[in-house]
């Protein structure tokens, strides 16, 4: 079992991200499923196919080194000029995708966030 919890408080953006038929996905690490995804519910809401590419502004990024995350944690950051998906494990990723998936509008709008969502791992009582 896992506790979730939010870091802070979002911090507060303003604007939006606007999705563009010329844009593309940048994948770095093990991200490819949640790629996919990503491509998946931009194509079926807003009829947009993302590439891939080095140079992509959407950005979703596998770091094992992010262990503070926790297994389901992620950081998902949209600006209007780029959005970045991280996550230490593929479980955070989906987790980042669905919230994503949320701020997604069928315009092709996503509305500017700052969110970072952790988990730890359930402490067992003392007296276990």
């Amino acid at each position: 079992m896992a506790i979730r919890r939010h870091d802070r408080e979002p911090r507060r953006r303003t604007g939006r991200f606007v999705v563009h038929p010329d844009m593309a996905i940048r994948v770095i690490g093990d991200a490819d499923e949640a790629a996919k995804l990503i491509r998946r519910y931009v194509r079926e809401t807003t009829g947009i196919v993302l590439g891939n590419s080095p140079e992509g502004v959407v950005m979703v990024t596998h770091e094992p080194a992010l262990r503070g995350l926790g297994e389901d944690g992620y950081a998902l950051l949209v600006s209007p000029h780029a959005v970045m998906l991280r996550a230490a494990a593929p479980a955070g990723l989906l987790h980042g995708v669905a919230q994503f998936r949320l701020l997604l509008s069928p315009g092709g709008f996503v509305t500017a966030a700052d969110l970072t969502h952790l988990t730890a791992p359930a402490v067992a009582p003392a007296w276990m």
